[in-house]
C-alpha cells in the first residue's frame, strides 16, 4: 500500500475514534458534570485530525490514488459518528482490489 494511502487509512480511523469519543464520552462527561476539559481537549484534536484527513483526501484524489467517489465517501463519512469506520473499510478495499 501507497504511504500516502496509509496516512489517509491512519488518519481516517484516528479522526473517526476521537469523533466517537468527543460526542459519547467528552460531550455527556461536560453536562453531566460540568467538567467541561475533556471538550476542550478532544474537540481541537477531532478538528485538526478532520482537517489532516480531508487534506491528505484532496491530494490522494488529485494524485488519482482513489477515485473522486470514494474521497467524496471518506469526507461525508468523516462527518457521522461510526461512518469513518466504513470509510476504513471501503479504503482498504478498493486499495486491495488496485
Amino acid at each position: 500500500m501507497n504511504s500516502h494511502l496509509k496516512l489517509l487509512y491512519w488518519l481516517a480511523l484516528l479522526d473517526g475514534i476521537a469523533l466517537l469519543l468527543l460526542v459519547f464520552v467528552a460531550v455527556p462527561i461536560k453536562y453531566q458534570f460540568d467538567w467541561p476539559y475533556a471538550v476542550k481537549v478532544l474537540g481541537p484534536t477531532h478538528g485538526v485530525l478532520f482537517i489532516s484527513l480531508t487534506l491528505t483526501m484532496l491530494t490522494a484524489v488529485s494524485k488519482k490514488l482513489i477515485q473522486p467517489g470514494l474521497g467524496a465517501l471518506i469526507f461525508v463519512a468523516a462527518l457521522i459518528p461510526l461512518g469513518a469506520f466504513y470509510a476504513d473499510y471501503r479504503l482498504k478495499k478498493a486499495v486491495t482490489q488496485a
